[in-house]
């Protein structure tokens, strides 16, 4: 038998090292579609939040609108959790009730330690109230969003 061995025979398919160094690449390549995800959802929640402070802050005004020959009553702070006392939706706008709503509602949508200010400024114009919404977010740092409109 003859055995017939070519030095020109070349090799064929991957090595080990070619094969590990395609899992390292395509390795890192998951590990940053995962932190792109992670940072999605952070600025989802992120953009949440300031929708539902949008929101509840645009209810209070409207209120504070329908009630204008009351509308000093609704000044004051409001930190949450708190007691936000009884809301009744059939009743008609008045301040206190129009007040324990909203905080029923801020303390839903708004994380704990959070708080929501209304006051009021005389200008050339009448009086300007402003709503101030103050909470912290994820990273520990407080954020602040203020609402000013005349009545």
């Amino acid at each position: 038998m003859k055995n017939n061995i070519n030095s020109n025979n070349k090799e064929k398919g991957f090595t080990l090292l070619e094969v590990l160094i395609a899992l390292l690449i395509l390795g890192i390549g998951i590990l940053g579609i995962a932190a792109l995800q992670f940072q999605a959802l952070r600025f989802n929640h992120d953009a949440y939040l300031r929708t539902q402070i949008s929101i509840t802050a645009a209810e209070i005004i409207d209120q504070i609108r329908l009630n204008d020959p009351n509308a000093a009553a609704y000044v004051g702070n409001f930190t949450l959790p708190g007691a936000p006392g009884a809301c009744d939706l059939t009743i008609p706008s008045n301040a206190a009730n129009d007040l324990a709503c909203w905080r029923t509602r801020l303390s839903q949508v708004l994380p704990g330690g959070s708080q929501a200010n209304i006051t009021s400024a005389v200008t050339g114009n009448g009086t300007e109230y402003t709503v101030n919404m103050i909470w912290t977010d994820r990273e520990s740092q407080q954020r602040t969003i203020s609402y000013t409109f005349l009545p």
